[in-house]
């Protein structure tokens, strides 16, 4: 009798055992879940809307004012086959570009045509943005006419029989701060000169000197689609 009252007694107090350790269970652990499944992603993966800090960065468009190691030939230059950046000299870090109205000015930011590709024509030359625009064409530099006011520069539809838009590039003698070659650009006379007063404009030099030069940095291959 004393045996089954043991055996009954040990039951109970087990029993007892069980459900105070779910109860233990229940208010302090957390409950194991279902197994992940394999085609879940994993916390430390980086979502498809996260970058990964292994990602390529995107280069930057913005044009170049410094010397290749390699400068490209003058010829390649002045043949069409690069696109350049016009630097002024002195240039106190300004570059040629054509501004939001459609006029050549000079900037020392960024600009949505600020490199150019001269096209020879015969001993001239016309000066067109590397990019095209709307149209799907480069837009050429031409000298335009202003009354009493002085000539100034804009882009206008490329057009060979055009005098205004054949400029004359010539080398001078005195080379720029790096040692690069600059160069007069004129049209029928007119120097493109730039001025605090009236900015870049076409002028003809008379008996004055000639005050602004241009180099050309190279900014890579041309990216014009080629004349028929």
């Amino acid at each position: 009798m004393k045996a089954r009252r043991s055996t009954v007694l040990f039951g109970v107090l087990a029993a007892g055992l069980v459900l105070t350790q779910q109860a233990c269970t229940s208010a302090g652990q957390p409950v194991a879940g279902p197994a992940p499944s394999a085609d879940a992603p994993s916390a430390d993966a980086p979502s498809a809307d996260t970058p990964s800090d292994d990602a390529t960065p995107v280069p930057s468009s913005k044009p170049t004012t410094k010397k290749a190691d390699t400068p490209p030939k003058r010829g390649d230059i002045l043949a069409g086959k690069r696109q350049v950046v016009i630097k002024p000299n002195p240039s106190y870090e300004s570059i040629v570009v054509v501004d939001a109205k459609g006029r050549l000015s000079t900037t020392d930011g960024e600009a949505e045509h600020g490199l150019f590709v001269f096209t020879p024509v015969g001993d001239k030359f016309q000066i067109k943005t590397a990019k095209a625009g709307a149209g799907g064409e480069p837009s050429c530099l031409g000298v335009k006419s202003n009354g009493s006011n002085p000539l100034t520069v804009v882009a206008a539809a490329c057009d060979t029989s055009r005098g205004g838009q054949l400029f004359t590039i010539t080398e001078q003698k005195k080379k720029d701060s790096e040692g690069d070659p600059t160069y007069a650009i004129s049209n029928d006379g007119a120097f493109l000169q730039i001025f605090s007063k009236y900015g870049l404009i076409a002028q003809e030099l008379g008996d004055s000197p000639l005050e602004t030069t241009y180099s050309f940095v190279d900014n890579g291959p041309s990216k014009l689609p080629a004349l028929d």
